[in-house]
Parts: C-alpha cells; structure tokens; sequence
C-alpha cells in the first residue's frame, strides 16, 4: 500500500461544522467531505523536495516555508478529522495550517527560483536520484517539478480564498 501526503482546503467554517457534527454523531464522524477541487495528492515527495532545497541552498525561510507547508501547524485542533470516515487513522494525525500561515507560505514558496534549485542536482538521473535519497529509477526533475509546482499553486489559491489548509498521510 503506497502512502501519500494529502491536502484539503476548506474555510473555518467548514472545519467548525465537522468539529460539531463530530460532537454530536454517535461514532464521532465528522462528515468530512470538502470538494475533490480542493484537495492536492503529493505522493511521497515532501522528503526529496525538502532535499532539495536544502542542497540548493535556497535559505532557511524556504525550507521552513516547505516544511511548514507539509507538516502544518499544531495551532488549529483538526484531532476530530482523526476517524476512519474522514482523514483515517494511519500515520500521524491530521495537521493544519491556518489561513494567515497559509499566505505567508504561499509567499514564500512563490519567491523559491524553482530553475535555480532543480539545476543544483547532478546532471546523471541516477547521481540526481543518491544526491536526494530518492530510491526510484530516470530522472527526478519531472516528478520534483509536478509536486513543487502543485504545491506552490495549492497554496497560492489558498492564500487567496483565506483557506485553511488541512494535511495528512494516507
């Protein structure tokens, strides 16, 4: 079974539903079910973008930036999302970023010279793949790229709706 980073943008409103219905259903289903356009699958690429930021050197405030986009924050309480019925229960629990960390992460990420960073790998696919730790076979600028830009975008449309973004493993 393949484990992936997920993503969800929703309002505080949303969020304040499901912690109520939460409260109030007899097994603590929070009936979660923000649209499908809202969510973003990054795979299993955090590690090797984090990686790759830190080999390029791009500075501290983008890989904290990156990180704090893929880890969220323990500000918001989202423990009502830890069910079966909504986010599930493997891996860690569910984590949020608030919508103020959200634009300055969307900043952010939006500053990071993606060119820059992905000509710091090795030139060889396979001396690119060992640089970043990655145990897959071609070349990783492709699938850093998709996620990276996917990433960057997901957090941008947040950013401008004042969403909150919700994240967990899957």
């Amino acid at each position: 079974m393949a484990v992936t980073q997920q993503f969800a943008r929703v309002t505080t409103e949303y969020l304040n539903l499901c912690r109520q219905a939460a409260e109030v259903s007899p097994d603590a289903n929070p009936q979660w079910d923000p649209p499908r356009a809202d969510w973003l699958d990054l795979d299993w690429s955090p590690e090797s973008l984090r990686q790759l930021l830190q080999l390029a050197k791009v500075g501290p405030a983008a890989v904290a930036a990156l990180e704090r986009s893929t880890n969220g924050d323990v500000l918001i309480d989202v423990s009502c999302l830890d069910h079966d019925d909504a986010v599930g229960t493997f891996g860690p629990p569910p984590r949020a970023v608030a919508p103020a960390a959200v634009a300055e992460i969307a900043t952010t990420l939006a500053a990071v010279d993606w060119e820059a960073a992905i000509a710091a790998l090795p030139a060889g696919a396979q001396e690119a793949t060992t640089a970043l730790g990655m145990n897959i076979t071609g070349d990783p600028r492709p699938y850093l790229t998709c996620h990276f830009e996917a990433l960057r975008t997901f957090y941008q449309q947040a950013a401008e709706r004042r969403l909150t973004v919700v994240l967990w493993w899957d």
